[in-house]
Formats: structure tokens, sequence, C-alpha cells
């Protein structure tokens, strides 16, 4: 239940950056999303292969699991956020400059 307000602000910003540099913004919106969820699920995948190799007993609440799954989502999220846009940044969308010259 507290992964639904992450995946909602994660997927606005990457829909917001998409906007802004003539993206397509729904698939960027579903694709912070699916960053997220899929960072938390391959955080569990790792615990869980930790547990089984090492035999040892993690004693964490459920709370506490949930916040670190949270927290690791959003930084994997918030870093591949920074990394397109600084790409995007750099080298802009093709279209829009073709289609600048061409309204000239």
């Amino acid at each position: 239940m507290l992964t639904l307000i992450p995946i909602y602000l994660f997927g606005k910003s990457y829909y917001e950056l998409a906007k802004l540099h003539n993206r397509s913004a729904w698939g960027y919106a579903f694709l912070g999303a699916f960053i997220f969820l899929g960072a938390q699920f391959v955080l569990g995948f790792l615990f869980g292969l930790l547990i089984l190799t090492t035999n040892i007993d993690l004693d964490i609440p459920d709370f506490a699991l949930s916040l670190i799954a949270i927290v690791f989502g959003a930084a994997c999220t918030y870093g591949i956020e920074n990394l397109l846009k600084r790409k995007w940044e750099r080298q802009p969308k093709a279209d829009s400059i073709e289609s600048d010259l061409l309204d000239q």
C-alpha cells in the first residue's frame, strides 16, 4: 500500500520530463512506474538469494523491509531519470529540430 504514492510520483515525474523534451509522455510515465516496481522485485530477489545461500534468518519487520524496498526503488528510479535528463539535454530529439526547420 505504501508503494502507490511513489509509483504515482515517479510516473508523473517521468511524464513531465518526457513532455518537456518532446518524447512519448505516457510511455515514459509507465516506464518510471515499471522501473520502480522492477527495482523492488530485484531487491526482493537478492534478499531471497542471500537468505538461501547463507542460511541466516533475517528477522526484519515487514514495515522496515517495505521501507528499504521503497528507498531502493526510489534511488534506482531517480538515478535513471537523471541519466535520461542528461542524455536528452545533450541530444535533443531530431523531430523537434526538423519540424522547426520546415516551418521557416
